[in-house]
């Protein structure tokens, strides 16, 4: 049995490859929005769940688990360590698929770069104007807490549980954009010119995240970027091609 945590297009397209060589899965995503957007077959199942060590230590256990494939994102280190650890303790395989960085090489200059939430929402006291979220729900907290609600406008999942949190940080109705990503440089032109943005707060999330797609926008409208670094994590077996970790789990796994 292979474990896979999901809950991004990366391990999407791992657990179809997967699939496609009859491997049985089991898949853990941290919501039931994410479980949804697993392709249902025979050989997967899927435990819409946030995971905790014990727990994959658990999932491990009881399903005789060989290997498991950490896919999630590359800013979820909370969860890769508990993978990470869940596996050494278990004594199995590990194995994490890191997508690449965007290039930004032709953008130095214009990003300004901050260590992590907490320093975004400091540093957004000193801009003005309206404020574009596109870091998720999970850190909305440290934005409001620290700024003035009615500039923020957090793009977030058009779920109900993520529409009440917002709202429960007394964001308006109106301020919030639930739409699903990533999106192209048009339609965050669209929605920069709609609400008036005059910073785009974002993650270094790859170009599968849209990252370029942002920036890009945020140039040709004159929007600052306000960009959270990648964590940095140790990781056991990284690799940043899906097609080479295919080949690597069809030669541990047979």
């Amino acid at each position: 049995m292979i474990l896979i945590l999901s809950g991004t297009q990366d391990a999407r397209e791992i657990i179809d490859l997967l699939l496609e060589k009859s491997y049985p899965l089991i898949i853990t995503t941290a919501t039931s929005y994410g479980a949804s957007l697993i392709s249902q077959h025979p050989l997967c199942e899927v435990i819409a769940k946030k995971c905790n060590q014990h727990e994959i230590e658990e999932i491990i256990k009881d399903r005789k688990v060989k290997l498991l494939i950490d896919a999630t994102h590359p800013y979820a280190t909370e969860v890769s360590k508990n993978a990470m650890n869940a596996c050494e303790h278990s004594n199995i395989f590990y194995f994490r698929y890191q997508r690449n960085e965007s290039e930004l090489d032709d953008y130095k200059g214009f990003i300004q770069y901050v260590i992590d939430y907490e320093e975004a929402a400091e540093k957004l006291k000193d801009i003005k104007g309206n404020i574009l979220l596109t870091t998720g729900s999970k850190t909305l907290e440290t934005f409001a807490k620290k700024l003035d609600p009615n500039r923020l406008f957090p793009r977030v999942l058009p779920t109900s549980d993520v529409i009440l949190k917002c709202e429960k940080l007394n964001i308006l109705p109106s301020n919030i954009i639930a739409m699903q990503g990533p999106f192209s440089i048009d339609m965050n032109l669209e929605i920069i010119k709609k609400y008036n943005i005059e910073v785009i707060v974002t993650k270094e999330s790859g170009t599968i995240g849209g990252t370029l797609e942002k920036i890009e926008a945020a140039k040709s409208s004159k929007s600052q970027i306000l960009m959270i670094k990648r964590p940095s994590l140790n990781y056991k077996n990284r690799y940043n091609n899906i097609n080479e970790l295919i080949e690597k789990v069809g030669e541990v796994y047979a």
